[in-house]
Order: C-alpha cells, then sequence, then structure tokens
C-alpha cells in the first residue's frame, strides 16, 4: 500500500510539472508566432489542433521506432559503462590500461563515426542503437569511475567487519552507489541521445520520428513538422520522468 501511494505521490508531481512546462512553452510560442508573423512558425492553437490527425497507425510506429532505439542505445550505454566504470576503478592495472584509451577516443566526433558505422552494420536500427550508445557510453564510465573511486572506504571496512563477502559488499554498496551514478548521467545524456536519434532517423530509414519531422518539412507541411516536434518533446519528457520516478523509488536510500 505504501509503495502504490509513494509512486502514485511521484506521478501526480512529474505530471503537474509536465503541465507547468507545457503552459510555458505554448506562451512562448504564441508570442514568437505574434511577433515573428511568418508562415515558418504557425500558430501552436493551429498545430495542437492537427495533433489528432497526425496520430495515425503510421504514426504509432514511427513513435515505436523511435522509442526501441533510444532505450536500446541507453541499455548498452548503461550496461557497458557499468561493467568498464567499475572495472576501471576496482581494479589498479584495468584501469591504468583502460584510462588512457578512454581518454585518447573521448574526444572523438563520434557523430563522425555515423558513415563508417552505416557502412559495417548497415542502415537498420542496428547502426543507430550503436551511434547512441557511442556517445552516451563514455559519460557513463567516467562518472560510474569517479563515483565509485569516491565511495568511502570505512564503508566497505564496516561490512567487512560483519563478515560481508565480497559478493555481499558488491551488491550492498558499490551497485547502489553506481546505479546512482548511471541515473544522474543517464538524465544528462538522453537530450544528446534523442538529438543523435533525430540526425541518424534521417538516413536509411523509412520509420522514425527525426524521418518523420524531415519529411514533413520537405513536403513544406510545417504544421505537421511542429506537430512531430511536439510529440517528440513529449516522448522525450516521459523519458526524463521514468528515469526520476526510478531515482526516486530505487534510491531513497540515498534521500535518507
Amino acid at each position: 500500500m505504501q509503495r502504490y501511494v509513494f509512486i502514485k505521490h511521484m506521478l501526480r508531481a512529474k505530471l503537474s510539472a509536465l503541465l507547468i512546462g507545457s503552459i510555458g512553452v505554448f506562451a512562448v510560442w504564441y508570442v514568437s508566432f505574434l511577433v515573428m508573423d511568418n508562415n515558418v512558425l504557425p500558430s501552436p492553437i493551429v498545430v495542437f489542433r492537427g495533433l489528432p490527425d497526425i496520430m495515425n497507425d503510421t504514426m504509432w510506429l514511427h513513435l515505436r521506432h523511435s522509442f526501441y532505439r533510444v532505450a536500446m542505445g541507453l541499455l548498452a550505454s548503461m550496461s557497458i559503462g557499468l561493467v568498464i566504470g567499475i572495472l576501471s576503478a576496482q581494479s589498479k592495472w584495468l584501469g591504468k590500461i583502460l584510462n588512457p584509451f578512454i581518454y585518447f577516443t573521448y574526444p572523438i566526433p563520434r557523430i563522425a563515426l555515423l558513415p563508417v558505422v552505416m557502412l559495417l552494420f548497415g542502415m537498420g536500427d542496428t547502426s543507430k542503437i550503436i551511434m547512441i550508445a557511442l556517445i552516451v557510453t563514455y559519460p557513463v564510465i567516467i562518472v560510474v569511475r569517479d563515483s565509485v573511486a569516491d565511495i568511502p572506504k570505512d564503508i566497505y571496512n564496516a561490512l567487512t567487519c560483519y563478515g560481508a563477502s565480497k559478493v555481499d559488499v558488491f551488491f550492498a554498496i558499490t551497485l547502489p552507489w553506481a546505479f546512482s551514478a548511471i541515473l544522474s548521467t543517464l538524465r544528462i545524456s538522453l537530450g544528446t541521445a534523442i538529438a543523435i536519434l533525430f540526425f541518424t532517423e534521417t538516413y536509411g530509414t523509412r520509420f522514425g520520428m527525426g524521418f518523420f519531422i524531415l519529411d514533413a518539412w520537405m513536403r513544406i507541411s510545417y504544421v505537421q513538422m511542429y506537430g512531430g516536434i511536439v510529440l517528440l518533446s513529449v516522448a522525450g519528457y516521459l523519458l526524463f520522468m521514468l528515469i526520476d520516478l526510478l531515482e526516486d523509488y530505487l534510491l531513497r536510500w540515498k534521500k535518507n
């Protein structure tokens, strides 16, 4: 019962924030429309009225494909970043090998690797998921590594004195600490992941929000174009909300 009340309270708070944010965006958009008085920027009222017309079966396919690519890319980033980050923090000799490699390759603009990734893995979902993972994994590795390295040794010593094994210490201390760092990093990296998704979906695909928005722009259908941007923004906010809910629920120990 307490779990249900806690989740209900969190959802109510997040939806209230969504409503307030939507009103703010709508106000700025409407003022910009009045000031610019240009067909390129239609009224938000017209765009919102047109949303039911584009919410058909094809639109749900676009949303489903985009959500799948982002979710799989973030899942891959979390998995790889968690393993490498913990190994870099807890193993000195592995850290000496991995850290120079990370620092050497991190400055490389991964978006420049898009042609290489598409040549190697094709134009389908795999290449788009890999591009998201390439960009998001590095921040996850660095934050997890630094977070685990900063765990006070007294915490480890206290559990060891009570007879905890290395496995117990890992699941009780190291993993929750690293997971906390991952969620914070994902919140920051989510916007980048959606931006990369939009860019990659303009190549070699017929489904995805990036394809829909670019196609509407090419057809000079600005109402549909902005409608797609609105839907992509809402989808991004829902992902942000999911991350916040996971953090609030799974990491209650951190606030306590």
